[in-house]
């Protein structure tokens, strides 16, 4: 990071580009309200496939997470209400709510109720609570009932990730191979950052986790030392992309997929990272050529797929 020359503000024809960072931790949007901003930005909804009940109850559960400090007589215990796993039987998903006293020489632990889903009616049921003077045991199970119609009617952070990810290969944005959310956007794109600032922000306010996103830019000098980094950069971020691509191509060849339009998919990728080789060539001033035998394994099995999705379609015409 102490390698990039930054600037609040600059002029473009004297940048390299933006460097992005954003947070996406804790988020929990409303599916609607995602796709009704999604849609006044001009930003591609991913859909955001509904989760499976399974998948519901273990979030919703898994949020349940209560620190109970009690003091009496001038001594302080400290609980923790948590779920975790039992024994699931055929088509019902079970956790029990239980409490730990912590600070203990041996923890001890108390079950507190049980909570338990249908996998086929979705019918969510808390049983067996017990009373508890430090834990709001019914609070916990309701909160965990109105978690649990949350999680399946919203898109959660890897959901929304999707969408995030697709508007930044459309702006050709390069992953840093720090920690975390970090891309370099070429000064081709830079004007579009400000668009995916402004969604973030929003997002922030749609977020039912009540946790605030965090998103900021700033420019990237152009000078040769940053054009030397961004070059490492790439290599480093486009030679995981290209293992990827290889290893999909090579298993549809292998697999004899009989689907023609994944092939024409995976087609159309490998061309897009082509094209996003040269216009960073463009942008570093400098021929990428240390990606030129990787490149090239991967443009034959590109050839290979496009030549049997025309073989299928032909045959399938005929």
């Amino acid at each position: 990071m102490g390698e990039f020359i930054g600037a609040a503000t600059g002029d473009k024809r004297h940048m390299l580009g933006k460097f992005l960072y954003f947070s996406l931790s804790n988020l929990l949007v409303e599916k609607e309200e995602l796709s009704a901003l999604c849609e006044s930005m001009g930003i591609a909804y991913a859909g955001c496939n509904r989760l499976s009940v399974s998948d519901a109850f273990r979030s919703a559960t898994g949020d349940i997470r209560e620190r109970v400090p009690v003091t009496t007589d001038g001594e302080t215990n400290i609980y923790l209400a948590y779920c975790r796993d039992n024994k699931h039987t055929a088509g019902i998903l079970s956790r029990e709510l239980v409490k730990e006293t912590l600070n203990r020489h041996t923890n001890q632990y108390e079950k507190l109720a049980n909570i338990s889903c249908g996998k086929n009616d979705g019918m969510f049921r808390c049983d067996n609570l017990v009373l508890d003077d430090a834990v709001d045991v019914q609070g916990c199970c309701r909160k965990a009932e109105e978690l649990f119609e949350l999680y399946q009617r919203c898109a959660n952070r890897k959901q929304i990730e999707t969408i995030c990810v697709n508007f930044l290969r459309g702006m050709e944005a390069t992953k840093l191979s720090v920690t975390g959310h970090m891309y370099f956007v070429p000064r081709t794109f830079m004007e579009r950052v400000d668009i995916f600032e402004d969604f973030i922000t929003l997002l922030s306010g749609l977020n039912k986790k009540q946790t605030p996103l965090v998103v900021n830019s700033f420019y990237i000098i152009d000078d040769a030392k940053q054009r030397d980094k961004m070059t490492e950069e790439f290599y480093l971020a486009v030679k995981k992309e290209i293992a990827a691509y290889q290893e999909k191509c090579d298993y549809l060849i292998k697999s004899s997929s009989q689907s023609p339009a994944v092939m024409e998919r995976w087609v159309l990728k490998v061309q897009a990272l082509e094209e996003k080789k040269r216009h960073y060539e463009g942008v570093l001033q400098r021929e990428l050529d240390g990606l030129d035998d990787e490149f090239s394994v991967l443009k034959l099995l590109s050839q290979e797929l496009q030549v049997r999705a025309r073989s299928i379609r032909f045959q399938k015409a005929a």
